[in-house]
């Protein structure tokens, strides 16, 4: 199994470009799934300089409706002929990006051009299983303590906004013969919750690697702490960091969990 970061805010090689997005590219044995998709083309671009074919893609995976994470799909469709996209029925709805000078849409902005390749779309509402060790999961409940509200990420009812509670969220996890992995888009609903709802719909609480962002971005230390208190439950085995996740956040799991963790830039491999 190998997972690649085609797109992040960052660089692990010089060569390839980044933007404020992400886009994961993970081969199995049995499948080739692109997990988001950065916010334009130049994960595409990423690919190529890494001598990746992405028409060989068999799934994309929307981990959510926001537009760095699908902005590159319509370029990526042109390039592969065959891929399935899956895509949460809910990811389509509007939402935005709130402070203090503007509101600013932040959602899906290719929804006015779904015709052109809705026929390669999936939408779905629950956990899909893609495979027998494949598995997308969705409406993450919050744990006690641990739900999260973001009054910066909204969504527009009648006149007014209200906190983004993101229930089109999917994780991936993928089963192996010793422990799964976890991608993450953004971790909205909060990665002590996704680990539990994991954990209470299949059974895991050791995991070979968590990948993604975290979106602790801003969150001070005391804020981050809580977090690493809160994932007591778990073994995880290794920790590779990116996009949204923060440099605060990035540096407390870094002394948390000493040699556990590494950054995943654009261009970053991992042979799992």
């Amino acid at each position: 199994m190998r997972l690649t970061t085609l797109i992040d805010n960052k660089q692990s090689q010089k060569q390839l470009k980044c933007e404020h997005g992400l886009s994961f590219l993970l081969q199995t044995d049995e499948l080739s799934i692109l997990f988001d998709t950065g916010q334009s083309d130049k994960f595409l671009s990423n690919a190529q300089k890494l001598g990746i074919d992405l028409s060989t893609v068999d799934y994309v995976v929307l981990s959510h409706g926001h537009y760095d994470h699908t902005g590159g799909l319509p370029a990526f469709l042109n390039h592969n002929k065959k891929a399935k996209v899956i895509i949460h029925k809910k990811a389509l709805k509007e939402r935005f990006s709130s402070s203090t000078q503007m509101v600013k849409p932040n959602g899906i902005t290719w929804v006015s051009e779904l015709s052109q390749f809705a026929n390669r779309v999936m939408f779905i509402e629950n956990d899909v299983a893609l495979t027998d060790s494949l598995f997308l999961l969705t409406n993450i409940q919050p744990k006690i303590g641990f739900e999260i509200v973001n009054e910066r990420l909204v969504v527009k009812h009648g006149n007014s906004y209200t906190p983004d509670c993101f229930d089109d969220e999917m994780i991936l996890v993928a089963k192996r013969q010793q422990n799964p992995i976890v991608l993450c888009g953004c971790a909205h609903t909060g990665i002590v919750n996704i680990l539990h709802e994991i954990k209470q719909r299949k059974g895991f609480d050791t995991f070979d690697l968590v990948a993604g962002g975290l979106h602790l971005n801003g969150n001070k230390h005391e804020q981050v702490q809580f977090v690493i208190d809160g994932l007591a439950p778990f073994n995880i085995k290794q920790w590779a960091l990116n996009h949204c996740t923060g440099d605060v956040a990035f540096n407390s799991f870094l002394k948390a969990f000493p040699e556990q963790v590494m950054y995943c830039g654009s261009g970053k491999e991992i042979l799992i």
